[in-house]
């Protein structure tokens, strides 16, 4: 990862292939595009982590994919640990040189397809994987399927509660993720182009997927559950407080029908009005900054430096030691 050329010569023909291919970008990634789609990014932090957590990780997990995540116990017993990871990496991508090669935004999209490599092989050892069923774990079509929700769906979700980008800020932001999804793994057959066509892929891949089953239900209702320890809540009425925000504001960017099958709770005042009032209260923030000379700015550096925050892990640095077991609860820390 860190370009140590001793090391990649002593290490198998199959790494230094590996990381050779990864190395070289695809022709069509511009580094210079990605620019206004991180300035679009940063200037709705708040609002896409909002929506990341309550509706993009939620809908995922209503996937086939879930079932991997579930007989490993990787967010119900490490929950907190596992989210932060995953908004880490959002963070990182987002920011200019995040994916050159020597960015962490780079770095830590190959990680995760490392990571999901050694998961595969893990379940397919186990008896737990039923692959009759579920074919292969963690399969190229499950990672393309979260490539197009984290990006095209993404977009929309935070569309939703009140971030406005412009078309060069859209365009610039799919681009990230489209680099995003191919350095993770995702072939060209698979892979998007454009906002329009994630978001299709999405839709009729998600046609595809069976009804969400009890790991689904479990993994949704898990992601809400640690939100709040996520950014630092340790008070057990404030947790409660912001966990009922969350479900609602979840049921009301997944739909009555999809929060249900998720066994989420019923709330008189979800659904789109919530959803209005969020853009209202935004986009009267909007008018009142302009009177505010540099009141904004301040807002941006506030909002980064809280993302910053909640993604930080208990080491200094970012590991990229891969799971050595199967289940959570005996594997090392990584």
């Amino acid at each position: 990862m860190d370009e140590d050329e001793e090391a990649l010569r002593a290490a198998p023909k199959a790494v230094r292939e590996f990381f050779e291919k990864v190395g070289t970008p695809p022709a069509w990634f511009d580094p210079n595009s990605v620019y206004p789609g991180c300035r679009g990014f940063h200037a709705y932090s708040d609002l896409f982590l909002t929506a990341f957590v309550t509706d993009i990780i939620t809908r995922g997990f209503t996937t086939l994919i879930s079932q991997s995540f579930f007989i490993t116990g990787r967010l119900t017993d490490r929950g907190v640990r596992r989210l932060r990871q995953n908004i880490r990496h959002l963070l990182e991508i987002m920011l200019p040189g995040g994916l050159e090669r020597h960015g962490e935004g780079w770095k830590l999209s190959v990680r995760l397809r490392l990571v999901h490599a050694q998961v595969r092989r893990h379940l397919l050892a186990s008896e737990d994987w039923d692959y009759e069923a579920h074919g292969m774990p963690i399969s190229a079509a499950n990672v393309a399927l979260a490539s197009c929700n984290f990006s095209g769906m993404l977009l929309s979700s935070a569309a939703k509660i009140g971030a406005r980008l412009n078309g060069e800020e859209r365009d610039s932001f799919m681009q990230i993720w489209r680099y995003t999804a191919h350095l993770m793994g995702v072939p060209d057959a698979l892979l998007f182009r454009n906002e329009t066509e994630a978001r299709e892929i999405f839709r009729v891949g998600y046609i595809c997927e069976p009804p969400p089953g009890l790991e689904a239900i479990a993994m949704a209702n898990s992601v809400i559950a640690s939100a709040p320890l996520v950014i630092g809540i340790e008070d057990r009425e404030e947790r409660d407080h912001l966990s009922n925000y969350g479900y609602r504001l979840s049921r009301s960017l997944l739909g009555d029908e999809l929060a249900d099958q998720l066994v989420f709770p019923k709330s008189r005042t979800a659904g789109t009005r919530m959803l209005a009032y969020l853009r209202l209260r935004r986009r009267i923030q909007e008018i009142i900054d302009v009177f505010r000379s540099g009141n904004r700015p301040r807002q941006r550096g506030k909002n980064f430096i809280t993302l910053l925050n909640i993604s930080m892990l208990d080491e200094y640095r970012i590991s990229y030691r891969l799971p050595d077991r199967l289940y959570a609860d005996t594997a090392s820390e990584w």
